[in-house]
């Protein structure tokens, strides 16, 4: 007797883990085009669309795009269903991605050459680099969805977490990118020698107090850019060591390509503080889930991240705010970082019941 088994009966297509290396390889060579060419535009060095940055950048798009349309293309013939059935688990919004990405490089290349090439905050609101972003956002990200919705992955080792990981943190780099205009390590408002040409170039007053405010934002703006994926990672999986300290460093070194790493002892307070949370996790055992050490692990981290900062600049320039201030923007990013955590958190038992 012959079973016949219905395209909706049939499992999803998965993507093997040594096919989602290839992913992440081919997200690496696009993100890797996208901060060098921020490089490019952060050093005036930009002057067309033709140039060898955007050059890295759309032939990491291109080889992104065939990868994850083959990949489609065997799923399709594997299973026999439509093509909106056949994407693999987690690939689905990464494929409409591919298709964003080129409306946008499209769109990208006639608003070059209608309007010219955009400097400093401008490239960064272009709607068309917007549409990029949102673009790269779906394509990098596609291994961690996958991870995501893979049953069986639990407690991962790092041979099998590696391109969830990877993924997120590239597209988490995508996220800074856009917010370069708010990293701190860029500008480091509080120094004294900032706070000292404020003051000589306007006198205190209100441009003092508008250079304080913007710094503060910064802190929690950064915040919220470091602290965001560790509260996804942690909701979903048992972390293999080291993770929350390669999260936080690689971030800040991505960063530091802008500038040509003028900035680099952000990456060792970065990495400092990382592993306050990797100890701070296994020492409390939030792997199990349990939430009083996950929420230990949400306040330590800021308050590491940006104790070290404040002790760097101390010892290097000065700090040039008030002890209120400095000391008061330590304690708001670990109030955000918490109120995150509860936000990110799963519901206890009793209450999905």
């Amino acid at each position: 007797m012959q079973v016949t088994v219905s395209a909706a009966s049939r499992p999803a297509a998965r993507v093997a883990t040594g096919k989602e290396y290839v992913t992440i390889l081919f997200g690496v060579w696009l993100i890797g085009g996208v901060f060098v060419d921020g490089f490019a535009h952060n050093h005036g060095v930009v002057e067309t669309f033709f140039t060898p940055w955007h050059a890295i950048l759309y032939s990491g798009f291109l080889a992104s795009a065939i990868w994850m349309s083959w990949l489609l293309l065997q799923a399709k013939r594997a299973s026999g269903v439509s093509w909106a059935e056949a994407a693999p688990v987690g690939y689905g919004l990464g494929l409409i991605g591919v298709f964003i990405f080129l409306l946008g490089g499209l769109g990208d290349m006639y608003w070059h050459t209608v309007f010219g090439i955009e400097q400093n905050i401008a490239a960064l609101l272009s709607p068309t680099h917007l549409l990029l972003l949102l673009g790269g956002l779906l394509i990098l990200s596609s291994p961690f969805r996958a991870s995501w919705h893979d049953a069986s992955m639990t407690k991962p080792d790092w041979a099998a977490f590696t391109p969830a990981f990877i993924s997120l943190v590239v597209t988490t780099g995508a996220v800074a990118f856009f917010l370069m205009y708010a990293w701190m390590f860029r500008y480091n408002l509080p120094a004294a020698s900032s706070v000292d040409w404020y003051a000589s170039q306007f006198g205190g007053g209100f441009i003092a107090e508008n250079n304080a405010e913007r710094g503060l934002s910064y802190i929690l703006i950064d915040t919220l850019v470091y602290m965001f994926p560790v509260f996804l990672l942690m909701k979903r999986w048992a972390l293999p060591i080291g993770a929350i300290t390669l999260h936080f460093t690689i971030v800040t070194v991505m960063m530091n390509v802008l500038d040509g790493f003028q900035n680099y002892p952000s990456i060792f307070i970065a990495c400092g503080a990382g592993l306050v949370g990797d100890i701070l996790y296994k020492a409390l055992r939030a792997e199990d889930g349990r939430a009083f050490a996950e929420r230990i692990v949400a306040a330590a981290l800021p308050i590491a991240l940006w104790s070290f900062y404040y002790a760097w600049m101390a010892i290097a320039d000065g700090i040039g705010w008030e002890t209120e201030l400095w000391a008061g923007s330590i304690v708001e990013a670990t109030l955000l970082s918490l109120g995150l955590q509860l936000l990110a958190a799963p519901k206890p038992a009793a209450a999905r019941s």
